[in-house]
C-alpha cells in the first residue's frame, strides 16, 4: 500500500525484513530500528528506498540539504540538463540519528505540550511572513 503508513512484522532476519520491503512498488521512504547503528547502515544501504532513517522516521524531513525523491513508482521524475541524466541513477539519503528517544516525538497520542512544541517546530522551519 501507499502510505504514510508504518506497518510493523516479526521477521526471521534482516534479509528477510529486506526482502520484504524491498518487494512493493513504493520505494520513498523507510526506516531501519535497531541497536546497533553500523548494522543499521548496512541494512538502510540494501533498501530500495528514496530516503531510509535508522532509529526515526522522519528525522529526514529537518536534513534540508539532502535530497528528496522516491524510487520505482514513488519516483516524481524530470528531465533535462543535469537532473535529466540522474534520472537514470537512484539517490539514496540515509539519515542516522544521534540518539533515539524512548517515545518518537511524531508519535500519537499527543500531549497539549507536544503539540505546541510540534507547531512551533512547524512555524519556525516552514511559516512565512512575521513571526510571533
Amino acid at each position: 500500500t501507499f502510505g504514510p503508513t508504518l506497518p510493523i512484522m516479526k521477521v526471521a532476519d534482516a534479509d528477510e525484513a529486506i526482502r520484504l520491503a524491498n518487494d512493493s512498488p513504493y520505494g520513498l521512504q523507510a526506516s531501519v530500528f535497531t541497536r546497533d547503528i553500523e548494522r543499521g547502515e548496512e541494512v538502510a544501504r540494501r533498501m530500495q528506498s528514496g530516503a531510509v532513517v535508522v532509529n526515526d522516521c522522519g528525522a529526514n524531513y529537518s536534513a534540508f540539504e539532502a535530497p528528496m525523491g522516491g524510487w520505482k513508482s514513488s519516483g516524481v521524475g524530470v528531465r533535462h540538463g543535469p537532473e535529466g541524466i540522474r534520472k537514470y541513477t537512484h539517490r539514496q539519503t540515509i539519515v542516522l540519528t544521534r540518539f533515539a528517544p524512548k517515545k518518537d516525538i511524531y508519535m500519537f497520542p499527543y500531549s497539549r505540550w507536544r503539540s505546541g512544541l510540534l507547531l512551533g517546530l512547524v512555524k519556525l522551519l516552514y511559516g512565512r511572513g512575521r513571526r510571533e
